[in-house]
Parts: C-alpha cells; sequence; structure tokens
C-alpha cells in the first residue's frame, strides 16, 4: 500500500482543527457533561511596555480542557487515518 506524506503544515492545521473543534464541544455541553471543560490554564500575565510614542502589550495564556485534549487525540487519529 503506498503511503502519501503530508506536509507538517497539515498536522498543525489538524492539531488546531481538533483543538477547537473539542474545545467548543466542550463548551457547548458544559450544562449536561460539566466534566468536559475542566482543564488548566497555563500563561504569563499581560506586560506593558511603554515607549513613549508606542506601547507594546505582551501576553499569553493557554486553557487545555478535557474536551480539547479529546479533540486533539481525534485529530491525531484521523491525521494517522490519512497517512
Amino acid at each position: 500500500m503506498k503511503r502519501n506524506r503530508y506536509n507538517p503544515s497539515i498536522l498543525i492545521i489538524i492539531l488546531l482543527v481538533g483543538l477547537l473543534a473539542g474545545g467548543a464541544l466542550g463548551q457547548a455541553l458544559n450544562d449536561t457533561v460539566p466534566v468536559l471543560n475542566k482543564g488548566i490554564h497555563v500563561g504569563l500575565s499581560t506586560t506593558n511596555l511603554n515607549l513613549g510614542v508606542i506601547s507594546i502589550v505582551f501576553g499569553f495564556d493557554i486553557a487545555l480542557s478535557l474536551a480539547a485534549a479529546i479533540g486533539l487525540i481525534v485529530a491525531i487519529i484521523l491525521y494517522q487515518q490519512m497517512q
């Protein structure tokens, strides 16, 4: 059986779609299955850099829930099936 080689950009897109779909599903099912929205928040708080003429704000936050992790696992399985 011939195996197709996909670009890493396809993998990244599929993983992001899986994370977003899982997170959206967790938000939608929050009333019926609240355990899907349990997770962790990782990131840096916002930091301001004011240079007088320009002001730059740095910040980073990731919220990984159980539903997003399930979506990520499903995306990995689908990617492996595509190869």
